[in-house]
Formats: C-alpha cells, sequence, structure tokens
C-alpha cells in the first residue's frame, strides 16, 4: 500500500477495503443499501475517500415491507444519501414476496431483492452492484447450507463476485465494521428482524455460533477449508458438464442424450447449477428431479416459483410456465399481421382475406382426421414446442399448424426462447 495512503486509514476496515476496491478505479457502482452497519459502512468508506477511490456511487435500498419499521429504514437511507450527496433508489417488493407462496420468506425475498437490484442498474447504467456480505456471513452461510440440504457441490459460501454483483467486504469482520463506524461517530439503523428467531439464519447468528466459539476459533478454519473443497468440486465438475447444457431468456436446455451419457454424480451436478436460479436448491427437490427423469418419456414436473422441467423427445428443459401459457387471438379479414406472445403471424394470398383464430394447440385437435397430438410425436416434435406451436383454424376447424402443414402463405416468426 502506498505509504501515504497507508497514514491515512489507520483502520483494519479501510485497509481491507480499499485493497478490494482497486480494480473499480472510474467506475459507477450501485450499493445494496439496507442503513444496517454493514452497508453504512460500505457506503459511508465509498463516499468519504472517492477522490482516491475515483468510484462514482449510488444506492439502492430495498424495502421489502415486512417489518412495521420498514418505513423508518427507507427514510433513514434517504436522508443518509442526501447528506453525502449520492443518488438513492427505492425499490418496494412486498406484493412480489406476498404473491410468492411457495418459497420461504428468507429466500423471496433474497430473490426479488436481487431482480430489483438489477433493474436499478440496468436503468441507470450502473456497471457494478456492490452488496457488504462480510466475513461473519460467511461463516453463517455455511451453517444455513448444512440445515437447508445443500449438496457437497454448492457448499462454497458467498462468491466475491458473479456476474455484475461484488462483494468487496468478505474479508472484513463485524468486530472490524463496528470500530469504523465508532471511530467515525457513525450510527446505523437497526433492524429489529435481526434478532427475531423464528429466522433460521438469525438462530445460527445468535443461539448456535457463539456457542462454537466459546471453543475456540479453529471450526472456522475448517469452514473455510471446505468451502474452498466445494468450489475446486464445483469448477472441477462444470468444466467436465458445461457442454450439455445451454441458456437462453427464461429457459435451460439440457441434451437429453449428453445427459444420460453422464456418470450419476454429474447428472447430480448438473440438475444442481440447472435449478440454482430457480430458488434455494435443497436436496429433496434435486432428488425429486432425478427420479422424474428416471423415467425417459415426454412428461412435465412442477417446480417452485413458476417453473417446470420437462423431459421430451430431445432435450430436457426448465421453464417458466407462462412460455408455455394458452393463447388465441382473433384475425379480422384484410389483416395480414398478427402479434401475440412474442409472435408476429404473417399471412399471405387467400389468408389475407378470412376471419381466422389463431391459437395454441388445445387437447382433442385435431388435423387431417387424426390427433395432432399423434401427429406431432409422428414427427418427432418436442413437448415444448408442441404446446407453444401456432394453431391457425376458420369456421370449418383447423386449417394450418405449424411444423406440421407445408404451405408458406403463413409465416411466424417468434421474439422469444426457442433453440
Amino acid at each position: 500500500m502506498n505509504p501515504y495512503i497507508k497514514k491515512m486509514m489507520n483502520l483494519l476496515f479501510e485497509k481491507e477495503l480499499y485493497k478490494n476496491l482497486l480494480d473499480f478505479k472510474n467506475k459507477k457502482v450501485l450499493i445494496a443499501f439496507s442503513g444496517g452497519k454493514d452497508s453504512l459502512a460500505l457506503l459511508d468508506f465509498i463516499v468519504r475517500y472517492k477522490d482516491l477511490l475515483k468510484i462514482d456511487a449510488g444506492a439502492c435500498h430495498i424495502n421489502h415491507g415486512i417489518r412495521e419499521n420498514a418505513k423508518r429504514d427507507e427514510l433513514f437511507c434517504i436522508n443518509f444519501c442526501h447528506s453525502i450527496n449520492i443518488p438513492c433508489y427505492i425499490e418496494n417488493i412486498k406484493k412480489d414476496i406476498d404473491n410468492d407462496k411457495k418459497q420461504g420468506i428468507e429466500d423471496s425475498a433474497r430473490r426479488y431483492r436481487y431482480k430489483a437490484l438489477n433493474k436499478v442498474l440496468q436503468k441507470n447504467n450502473y456497471d457494478f452492484i456492490f452488496t457488504a456480505h462480510t466475513y461473519d456471513d460467511q461463516v453463517e452461510s455455511f451453517f444455513v447450507d448444512l440445515y437447508t440440504g445443500a449438496s457437497i457441490f454448492s457448499i462454497g459460501g458467498i462468491s466475491k463476485d458473479r456476474d455484475n454483483i461484488f462483494r468487496p467486504m468478505l474479508g472484513v469482520t463485524s468486530v472490524m465494521v463496528l470500530e469504523y463506524l465508532e471511530h467515525y461517530l457513525i450510527e446505523p439503523t437497526f433492524d429489529e428482524s435481526n434478532d427475531d428467531l423464528r429466522f433460521m439464519r438469525n438462530n445460527i447468528r445468535h443461539s448456535l455460533i457463539p456457542h462454537l466459539y466459546k471453543c475456540g476459533h479453529s471450526f472456522v478454519k475448517s469452514i473455510f477449508r471446505m468451502q474452498n473443497e466445494s468450489k475446486r468440486i464445483y469448477d472441477y465438475l462444470y468444466d467436465k458438464v458445461k457442454y450439455v447444457v445451454k441458456y437462453k431468456k427464461n429457459t435451460t436446455i439440457i441434451d437429453k442424450n449428453s445427459f444420460f451419457l453422464l456418470d450419476n454424480i454429474e447428472k447430480e451436478f448438473l440438475l444442481g447449477v440447472c435449478l440454482a436460479p430457480i430458488g434455494r436448491l435443497s436436496k429433496s427437490l434435486l432428488y425429486e428431479v432425478i427420479r422424474f427423469l428416471d423415467s425417459k418419456n415426454s412428461k412435465r414436473l412442477d417446480l417452485p416459483n413458476k417453473y417446470m422441467i420437462e423431459q421430451s423427445i430431445h432435450k430436457i428443459r426448465i421453464f417458466k410456465k407462462s412460455e408455455i401459457e394458452l393463447f388465441s387471438i382473433e384475425k379480422k379479414a384484410g389483416i395480414d399481421k398478427i402479434s401475440i406472445n412474442h409472435i408476429d403471424i404473417f399471412c399471405k394470398n387467400d389468408y389475407i382475406y378470412k376471419d381466422l383464430v389463431i391459437r395454441n394447440r388445445r387437447n382433442g385437435d385435431r388435423f387431417h382426421g387424426k390427433k395432432l397430438k399423434d401427429l406431432f410425436i409422428d414427427k418427432h416434435i418436442d413437448l415444448f414446442y408442441r404446446d407453444r406451436a401456432v394453431v391457425i383454424e376458420d369456421k370449418t376447424g383447423i386449417i394450418w399448424v405449424e411444423y406440421l402443414s407445408c404451405n408458406n402463405d403463413i409465416i411466424v416468426k417468434r421474439n422469444s426462447i426457442d433453440d
């Protein structure tokens, strides 16, 4: 460290954080700001040393709307940002959490929090999101993973960076944070929910970990060693199986033949990676999916958070249910283009002058005297495509079906997730 900077920064918190922020000079950074001690210390440090760091900072406060004092914390964040002259963005995710009935509050809050942060980042052209996770959070996460039944592949702890998210305080302890705040006479807001033992993480923080520390600190080194081993295993296995999977908007596509050639441990690992973005992955869910794939027939299984997994003729897909929702629209005579569900349908010649219904398939549909389902199977069309296929009918019945009809007077152009 430069001697001048070393003299300027007397606290361990400052020295550790400065070292971790050197790569972000001249970047625009959005800080996830709760108003609590960790995010307050992070934000204050970046603004206090802005001339040295040359980081253009903004703050985003996520109001979960769960606690009685949520509005108090929101106002604290607004006022603090105003006092240091940086923008403060407010996002309320209460409705999202309330509507998410299948997952626990902690998991739902985490997912919608990151979704809101990314929305603000994109809208305001920030380069990175900073969160204030600390050394202590890393230890707690290990026990959370154990409690929720995480696999050996996924106990690597909190990543220092992932995509556009960076966590510069993972080497900083709570003691270092408190020392910084006390030194500069900064008073954080207090989140009462952090003492609520109904939440698993709080029980781990206040009940389990203090008892372990009474026996010495060596268990922390063991935790970090195990987390590092998990990361090594993860990287090794991902390099072996990454060719089997590809990602598109709202969907993950696994090549079925390649998947079933993998070893069992590789299959389990790959499914864990693919299911992780949906929410916190439990062992029970992972094994349910593995049992589901043991039978290789075309079928679907519901997953949390309005996702499902499908096994079909060629592919295994994980996608949002909204991708196969029923749709139907009327086309009046004289109209040559209809758009619905990110699909553009162009009509030519006689089709322009007909009243038509444009939809996707329904149970019992028949085409040319045969069940539409059987025709799709004969053509080896995957289940996903069957349910999204454009079907056109007039007053006589179905007259055109995507993937089955050769008539070029109907052209379908898609703008979503087809592979």
